[in-house]
């Protein structure tokens, strides 16, 4: 097995959906904004798919200047949906309590962020989330945290179901020059200009029970949430091609000297070290692809024929017989079976 690779800090890339939803409030084109980025808008709903942080910052500091808007990071949060977590947000509203859904925020925070340093501190009656220091970078753009605070308090209100504010907030960022749009904007007391980022919640606001309390749906949950976060955090070469195979699907399936190349690697080197990890190039295309079938085919608001594109299959038909070879079942009948099926 080869030593793992060092991992450039990533970040969820369907945390750039609600950004694009503030722009628009703001009447401008999101796609325009993204490009000029270097962002590809068009994977950004692909739950696969992760955006540096030195692209997700430029895309935030992009935001401020063409919107003129101070606060956007405040409101893109705002426009933040559950599903942007994927499994960490349907997770965090199935908790027992407001505190048990941050607790899984710190408990997956590097699944947010590559760069989620996270912290829960009880202190009498009070407790106090810590988003840690800033990201050391040139040019940071402090939106980026206002964005990660919005996060936080919006999702914990969706957990709770009605009006939840903080006790305080402290953030590490430049005073604004309208301050009280950030209180307003939180409903609550910030400071700005502070060493670190902290939420501080009151304890009897955050650990009442709630009825819509699912610990057995928050744990399935819990479960794939862990698995993907494992599948990045530890990064080897069969890694890197698969994601690299992820990228490149849909523009057709990829060859493994496209793969090398986009590694930085020779084609021999690359072969050798997928052997040490007793895998291949073909099998690893393989197995990708079936896996995205077997997971796209469970997404309801996916069809057959979009599924098979986002695959690189040229035709549906194409896709239909390849998925039958694999799993002896054409994905319509897939799609309508209650889990799914082994392998065969």
């Amino acid at each position: 097995m080869t030593k793992p690779l060092a991992l450039e800090h990533s970040m969820m890339a369907t945390f750039i959906l609600p950004v694009a939803r503030a722009l628009r409030l703001r009447g401008i084109d999101a796609l325009d904004v993204m490009e000029d980025i270097g962002i590809d808008a068009a994977k950004a709903a692909n739950p696969d798919w992760r955006v540096t942080h030195t692209a997700f910052n430029s895309l935030m500091g992009r935001c401020v200047e063409v919107t003129g808007d101070e606060a956007f990071g405040l409101l893109a949060a705002e426009q933040l949906q559950p599903q942007v977590l994927h499994g960490l947000g349907l997770a965090w509203l199935a908790s027992d309590t407001v505190y048990d859904g941050l607790r899984r925020l710190v408990r997956f925070g590097k699944l947010v962020s590559t760069t989620l340093d996270l912290h829960l501190r009880e202190e009498n009656d009070l407790v106090h989330i810590d988003l840690g220091r800033n990201v050391e970078m040139d040019n940071f753009a402090y939106a980026n945290r206002d964005y990660a605070v919005g996060m936080v308090i919006r999702m914990s209100q969706m957990t709770l179901g009605e009006f939840l504010a903080p006790v305080k907030i402290d953030i590490e960022r430049p005073t604004p020059e309208d301050p009280e749009r950030w209180e307003y904007m939180l409903s609550s007391r910030v400071a700005f200009e502070t060493d670190s980022t902290c939420i501080t919640w009151s304890r009897a606001d955050i650990m009442e029970p709630l009825a819509t309390g699912d610990p057995a749906l928050a744990r399935v949950n819990d479960e794939q949430t862990q698995a993907y976060l494992d599948s990045f955090l530890i990064q080897t070469t069969s890694r890197e091609v698969v994601d690299k195979i992820v990228e490149k699907l849909p523009d057709g399936p990829p060859n493994q000297q496209q793969i090398a190349e986009a590694l930085h690697v020779s084609n021999r080197t690359l072969q050798r070290k997928l052997k040490e990890e007793g895998t291949s190039f073909m099998d690893l295309l393989q197995d990708t692809r079936l896996q995205l079938a077997r997971k796209y085919l469970r997404q309801p608001n996916r069809s057959v024929v979009e599924t098979s594109y986002l695959l690189g299959f040229s035709e549906p038909s194409t896709f239909s017989r390849a998925f039958k070879r694999w799993t002896g079942m054409a994905p319509a009948e897939f799609r309508d079976t209650p889990s799914d099926p082994p392998h065969r």
